[in-house]
């Protein structure tokens, strides 16, 4: 007997839709699994790369492939991203790319910085965070071609 009243049903089924990849048939989730690593095999070269912009372009992947909303797919690149900075800073601290000078004042800003962002997460819209973030990835992208 299903004790569950419309109401949870409703909540439940509205969670359901919010992850796509979570509710999708075996073979479409195997797909998608698929397309996750490919993706994140670009992400992880971009950041290598780069430095940064690995969670840039995670946010759109986790939204779009994994079909998380903007809150999870957010937290999620942050925690996807921490393994793979912490290897490229090995890599690069190996090849003396790394300038240490500057990393302990950086780091207190960015600590800082994260904690605000992370507690800020929780309390605004996913329209919102979207709106800010591919506001952001739009100004980056002109102030370098400018």
């Amino acid at each position: 007997m299903d004790y569950a009243s419309p109401t949870s049903r409703a909540v439940l089924a509205g969670k359901r839709r919010l992850n796509k990849y979570a509710v999708a048939n075996p073979a479409t989730r195997m797909r998608r699994k698929a397309l996750l690593v490919v993706c994140g095999l670009l992400v992880g070269a971009v950041n290598g790369l780069f430095g940064a912009g690995g969670g840039m372009l995670a946010v759109p992947v986790l939204s779009y492939v994994a079909g998380l909303n903007a809150q999870k797919s957010h937290a999620t690149a942050i925690a996807v991203i921490l393994p793979l900075c912490i290897i490229s800073s090995v890599a690069y601290a190996a090849t003396g790319t790394f300038d240490y000078s500057v990393f302990p004042p950086t780091v207190i800003g960015v600590v800082a910085g994260g904690v605000i962002g992370a507690l800020a997460l929780k309390k605004l819209s996913g329209v919102f965070i979207d709106f800010l973030f591919y506001a952001l990835m739009l100004f980056a992208g002109l102030k370098m071609l400018f």
